[in-house]
């Protein structure tokens, strides 16, 4: 049993299926020039930084190391999942390929929660610290990212429509409908911290009217980012599936062709906004909330470079 491609060579994927290998290697090359672009340009602040007579445009913090990880991990994800896809069509089974690719997968799913969370939660570009509130919600998202994973595997393996299928389903659901909640959380808390050192300032003097402006602008961009997560959450969750729904069997590669686009953009547009800037244009936040607070000794938090 086996369909024929659009050049009529044998194909053991669905007709569904069929152009998912050369789609998904489209995407790994988009992916590729989205990291070397983002290299150069951390790379380029960097040798600023280091030059005497060099003037920085922007400053290199770890998160912007961990993006460069998730970025990685993302094109060597759908680089490896196009070659399962490939092997797969060509021989109607990639055992060792699957494995390579579900590593990945996993890998780039705990990477890009926690990245999601440390920009959210103001980590390096607020605060050199994570709170430890801050740090229970991270371990309990990556805890349900090994779940969620296990979930995909199982469901790899089974029938559409078995018991254990219908089971596995529902927690794959529920996990990601819980990590998508919990990376919401960190980014509402910064954004209320923020608003009210805003509103705080406004009450003092014209002396302190550059803080304030730095304020707001820093509450700006945690709104916007928080308005970002959302509408991904919403489109590669909602959308998309009921998209899915108006698709006949031919074209169910397009579920995976928009939910990629809107994955690319979220990326595009994060890496934009969060890219290395000029130093004043990060806002340090003092920690005012005690004993919750895991702030070292020294009194204000200081950046970490």
């Amino acid at each position: 049993m086996h369909n024929y491609d659009k050049f009529g060579h044998v194909s053991y994927l669905t007709a569904g299926d069929i152009p998912l290998p050369g789609m998904f290697l489209y995407f790994t090359v988009s992916y590729a020039l989205c990291l070397y672009f983002w290299t150069r340009e951390i790379g380029k602040q960097k040798k600023s930084r280091n030059s005497e007579r060099g003037h920085s445009n922007g400053i290199v913090y770890q998160i912007h190391h961990m993006m460069t990880i998730l970025l990685s991990l993302k094109m060597l994800s759908l680089f490896f999942d196009s070659v399962r896809y490939h092997f797969i069509g060509v021989t109607g089974h990639a055992e060792l390929w699957s494995v390579v690719y579900y590593t990945f997968l996993f890998l780039k799913g705990i990477t890009l929660f926690t990245v999601i969370l440390l920009i959210g939660s103001g980590w390096s570009f607020v605060k050199p610290f994570l709170h430890a509130r801050e740090k229970k919600i991270v371990f309990c998202v990556l805890l349900l990212q090994v779940i969620d994973n296990v979930a995909i595997v199982v469901l790899a393996n089974e029938t559409e429509g078995e018991k254990q299928y219908d089971g596995w389903n529902a927690v794959l659901h529920l996990v990601d409908i819980l990590c998508c909640c919990a990376v919401l959380v960190p980014i509402v808390w910064q954004v209320n911290s923020l608003e009210k050192s805003a509103g705080e300032d406004q009450e003092e003097v014209a002396a302190s009217q550059e803080r304030n402006v730095k304020s707001v602008q820093k509450l700006k961009l945690f709104r916007t980012f928080y308005l970002l997560v959302v509408s991904y959450i919403y489109f590669t969750r909602v959308i998309v599936y009921i998209f899915a729904t108006f698709l006949g069997f031919r074209q169910a590669w397009l579920l995976n062709l928009i939910t990629e686009l809107g994955t690319l953009l979220f990326y595009v547009v994060t890496g934009f906004t969060f890219r290395p800037l000029v130093e004043e244009n990060y806002v340090e936040l003092v920690s005012k909330e005690g004993d919750d607070s895991d702030e070292p000794p020294g009194g204000n938090a200081t950046r970490g470079v």
